[in-house]
């Protein structure tokens, strides 16, 4: 090989190889995707979550009494007008018949038993309408697992995982079935915590953890109002894990962290108000919990 046919074979193996670093430079770099569960195995758990949002209405429904249900679902301004212009007629009736007067009064006690019969009628209606409308959310989420079942599996889950989600929501569909409402939300709660493991078949996914605090509030409250309030406490300290995963999964976004301070936060007051026997105020803490999940799911 003679020097000039050496040389221009160095040549174009410099072309070539300048060519292909300039392509690979040029290259634009692969964006990262996050992995999140799919459409269908996000509307399971938002379905159980709004049947156990059903069961927390009924639950503050069943414990007004029927006039306590009536104000809260009755316009009470005109009927305070109108008790007024009455209440100026029975001051003339008095100036006019005594006799009257204690025949209205007879009137009156009449009406507010009626009026309380009316009422209880209105709750029950009300309780059976929520029944309703649980009974069709049941059945849709039967439907979404079972369009999101053959999924999960060739993500990799676990059939005996499967077999313990499945377990758990046929025994929540007969809670319904039987109108147990207190039953309802113990195996509704015991669902979601089922639910938790194909969330975390996906990688950035903070949907299993927040679903395992929503059964570790339930189950609290469920423990609370069962005078069991060392279980309830060991409960909630169970989600201190929960929250710190989430945090490592939420990165640099401030506003979901600054949501995830202020869920942290709620369940350590729901933990401080196990020490006051008030059904009441643990109901207020568990409603505060959920929602500040939902703010994160957001």
């Amino acid at each position: 090989m003679n020097r000039k046919t050496f040389l221009t074979i160095l040549l174009i193996g410099l072309l070539l190889s300048t060519s292909c670093m300039k392509s690979t430079k040029e290259k634009p770099a692969k964006l990262t995707q996050h992995e999140k569960a799919p459409k269908s195995l996000v509307s399971v758990a938002e379905g159980i979550d709004q049947v156990l949002g059903s069961m927390n209405d009924i639950e503050k429904i069943l414990k007004l009494s029927p006039l306590e249900f009536k104000v809260q679902h009755t316009d009470t301004e005109p009927k305070k007008e109108k008790t007024e212009d009455g209440g100026q007629d029975i001051k003339n009736q008095e100036n006019k018949d005594e006799n009257k007067d204690e025949n209205k009064d007879e009137q009156e006690k009449t009406d507010k038993s009626k009026t309380e019969k009316e009422a209880m009628i209105t709750k029950d209606e009300e309780i059976l309408k929520i029944w309703k409308t649980v009974d069709d959310k049941i059945e849709k989420i039967h439907k979404d697992w079972n369009n999101y079942e053959s999924e999960g599996m060739k993500k990799g889950a676990s059939a005996e995982k499967s077999k313990d989600l499945k377990g758990n929501l046929n025994l929540f569909t007969r809670a319904i079935e039987n109108r147990d409402m207190v039953l309802a939300m113990d195996d509704g709660s015991k669902t979601l915590s089922s639910l938790s493991y194909f969330f975390d078949l996906y990688r950035d996914e903070t949907y299993g953890d927040l679903s395992r605090i929503r059964y570790a509030v339930y189950q609290a409250y469920l423990n609370a109002k069962g005078n069991n309030v060392k279980e309830a406490d060991k409960l909630l300290e169970t989600t201190e894990e929960y929250i710190t995963r989430i945090r490592q999964k939420l990165g640099e976004d401030k506003d979901s962290i600054k949501s995830l301070d202020k869920l942290s936060l709620s369940i350590g007051d729901m933990k401080q108000s196990l020490t006051d026997d008030s059904m009441k105020l643990w109901e207020i803490k568990r409603d505060i919990i959920l929602e500040n999940i939902k703010q994160l799911q957001k």
